[in-house]
């Protein structure tokens, strides 16, 4: 009898202990089938795994947390443009005139379509949601150009550069399948 009830025991554990898996390996197929049809699927993955809340999320959760990313991302772009625009100080040259181009987009177009973007995700207006994805996309893509036809060669930065529009890209994927 003793005997029958530690196996009714250990049989209930290993359900719930399993159970817990079975979910979290459920939620992170959902993650990897929200990133797939991004053209950089690993950048939107790491992006996820780095939050722990991605298992719980659905997929606007999913999209809410590489907009963080994004915002993430958004940060160490405008260190480094500050940083470089330091160091370009005593320049007039094109190089310094496109990183204040880059800069002002960062700090107020840029926040502004990720906060609408955000916005947008609570309110349940992912059209709203996906055009400011749009409009944050652009950025990298111009602000790049700017550099390049400025003759700026610095490979990190644009690197910096491109995972943020693979991030933008991902969730302007994710949102669209709304």
């Amino acid at each position: 009898m003793m005997m029958m009830k530690m196996i009714k025991f250990l049989l209930v554990t290993l359900v719930v202990v399993l159970s817990g898996q079975i979910s979290s390996y459920a939620d992170k197929g959902l993650m990897i089938r929200e990133c797939h049809n991004a053209r950089v699927p690993t950048i939107c993955m790491q992006c996820l795994e780095s939050d722990r809340e991605s298992v719980h999320a659905d997929p606007v959760g999913i999209a809410s947390i590489v907009i963080k990313c994004l915002d993430s991302n958004l940060n160490v772009l405008t260190k480094n443009i500050t940083k470089l625009l330091l160091e370009k100080e005593k320049d007039g040259d094109a190089i310094k005139i496109a990183l204040e181009g880059c800069k002002k987009d960062l700090s107020e177009a840029i926040r502004k379509a990720l906060s609408d973007a955000k916005k947008g995700l609570k309110t349940g207006d992912y059209d709203k949601a996906g055009q400011s994805i749009k409009h944050v996309l652009g950025f990298p893509l111009m602000c790049k150009y700017n550099l390049q036809t400025a003759e700026f060669d610095f490979t990190p930065f644009y690197s910096q550069i491109n995972i943020y529009a693979q991030l933008s890209d991902a969730t302007m994927r994710i949102i669209d399948r709304f």
